[in-house]
């Protein structure tokens, strides 16, 4: 009987060994690639608008321009493009 609790009790230290060192690498894992794949700072979704099922229109500024975008399931179509006022970009935000 004693073998079988010995066994046991190896099996158990085992366990929280792996366990102890597999959550802090997974832990820190996921830090690391979110840090990498982190969002872009340089693109900002300034207005978006639902025109139904599976179809939206979207205000996009990104690296000084301002891109208008029609959205479906299927596709993703560049409707109209332009450079964002310098008085805009110099004040960073919008100009009333």
């Amino acid at each position: 009987m004693s073998l079988l609790d010995s066994a046991l009790f190896l099996g158990l230290v085992r366990v929280i060994i792996a366990l102890a060192i597999i959550v802090p690498a997974a832990y820190y894992a996921t830090r690391w690639y979110g840090r990498r794949h982190a969002p872009s700072q340089s693109l900002h979704i300034q207005e978006a608008l639902s025109l139904g099922a599976g179809k939206s229109l979207y205000v996009v500024e990104w690296e000084e321009r301002r891109l208008l975008l029609g959205v479906t399931n299927q596709s993703i179509t560049v409707l109209d493009e332009r450079q964002v006022p310098s008085s805009e970009i110099a004040e960073g935000g919008k100009a009333e």
